[in-house]
């Protein structure tokens, strides 16, 4: 159960627009929440972009600082950052999602209604900018912007609210009321003991369930690497039928706390999967790190040396891509020539990079050239290859009851032996309805019991 300061009270709020199209909006969505709302402080940009700083690094270091996102978007994609392919404005909104994963999140997307004075205001505005652009580039624009509010619409279809309004006035008081409606509904609540847990499984929790294989067969692979003290890094793969579990697994590796303690974990997605530029990308962004110049290998093993000299690093993908030849793509244009570089800048200290990936289909049997299957422990470890764990298999309902009989110590929920085995046997029935075992776990809500 949380408590009230687990569910914070927003003071800082992070205003993600494109600047010049939607001044108008933002500023009067700012100035009226600091006059109504004596506790809150709207943050744009110009507050903390000081002269000489990357505005990427500086803007993702916000978003994380902030109790709140508020994105108001109009019909301009706007500014990209050197070396990325996401616009700043889409890249602050991606890192909020990732930032509040599960459960509520403080995530306030505002838009004008089609048809309104907002609406034409809007696009009146992102108009004069794409009138002194050359023609090409100002499509390029509007296409950009069109698909990345397709893909804001895909995030909102999982229940989430965007709020849509009509003028400026209407957007001024929607605003306010989203920061007023999250403060005493949720705050009030918790303070006053009568929150309760959605029921919603932690994905991290439900990632362990029936993976003492592939948890085995990680340690004993960790634990010889480690033994290797001239091995600075190792990638491993995680793979199965689709939807047997990949992105549960990957939760419990990010909240693996008992074996990465004290190490920099980052998890997410490049935007280009199957690019080893993009792959790039997103690293030197995850770890804070502008890259000077092209995305290289040699310009990333840099950087990477430089941190592992003081840290480990984690860095665990949720896909491998989507093309045919995607692992060979990563493991030849990526993993082995990263390793290689990486090996002539031995760091200083004893810090090793961990990566990690998912892919949605099982390995080919026997596996393709550049990975390994068996004895990931073994002397002859070539860590050039990616280390491919045992596959994932559809949950038993006898894993499931054992998940359910460990559940009493880590979270406090008590089921007798009758209420396993109903609950398992629900779970694991062949073409059950939903037909995900985790969608049922969730569905049964057992876990509101949790403390």
């Amino acid at each position: 159960m949380p408590h009230e300061a687990d569910i914070p009270e927003i003071r800082q709020i992070f205003l993600s627009a494109t600047a010049q199209d939607c001044r108008t909006y933002r500023e009067a969505v700012r100035d009226f929440i600091h006059d109504n709302i004596e506790h809150a402080k709207v943050f744009l940009q110009e507050n903390w972009a000081e002269g000489g700083n990357f505005v990427e690094p500086v803007c993702k270091r916000k978003v994380d600082e902030c109790d709140a996102y508020m994105g108001l978007f109009g019909f301009r994609y706007g500014w990209t950052p050197p070396l990325q392919r996401s616009s700043i404005t889409e890249l602050e909104f991606r890192w909020a999602v990732d930032r509040w994963r599960e459960g509520e999140a403080p995530i306030f997307v505002l838009r004008p209604r089609p048809g309104t004075e907002a609406e034409q205001h809007l696009r009146e505005q992102a108009a004069r900018f794409h009138d002194k652009q050359p023609p090409a580039e100002a499509e390029a624009d509007r296409a950009a912007q069109r698909a990345f509010l397709a893909s804001v619409d895909q995030w909102a279809s999982n229940g989430r609210i965007q709020v849509f309004y009509d003028d400026q006035r209407q957007l001024e008081a929607r605003a306010a009321f989203c920061i007023t409606n999250w403060d005493l509904k949720v705050l009030r609540k918790a303070r006053h003991g009568r929150y309760q847990a959605s029921g919603d499984i932690d994905r991290g929790e439900l990632g362990r369930i029936g993976r003492k294989p592939q948890i085995a067969a990680l340690q004993d692979a960790l634990n010889a690497l480690r033994d290797r003290r001239s091995e600075r890094a190792a990638a491993f793969l995680v793979h199965g039928p689709e939807n047997h579990g990949q992105l549960e697994f990957i939760e419990f590796l990010r909240e693996w706390h008992d074996e990465w303690e004290g190490m920099d974990i980052r998890c997410g997605q490049a935007d280009e999967p199957d690019s080893a530029e993009s792959l790039i990308c997103w690293t030197c962004s995850q770890l804070g790190e502008p890259l000077l110049g092209e995305p290289t290998i040699d310009a990333l093993a840099g950087l990477l040396a430089t941190r592992l000299a003081s840290r480990s690093v984690v860095l665990i993908l949720r896909t491998a891509g989507r093309e045919a030849n995607r692992l060979a793509l990563f493991q030849q244009r990526f993993w082995q020539p990263l390793h290689t570089a990486l090996a002539t800048r031995q760091p200083g200290g004893r810090g090793r990079l961990y990566c990690f990936m998912a892919d949605h289909a099982p390995l080919a049997d026997p596996p393709p050239a550049g990975f390994r299957t068996l004895d990931l422990d073994a002397d002859d470890v070539d860590y050039r290859q990616i280390l491919a764990l045992p596959p994932l298999t559809r949950l038993t309902a006898g894993q499931v009851r054992n998940w359910l009989s460990d559940i009493r110590k880590s979270a406090g929920v008590r089921l007798d032996e009758d209420e396993r085995d109903a609950i398992a046997t629900y779970a694991t029935t062949p073409d059950g309805n939903p037909p995900d075992v985790y969608n049922r776990l969730n569905l049964h809500g057992f876990w509101s019991r949790a403390r």
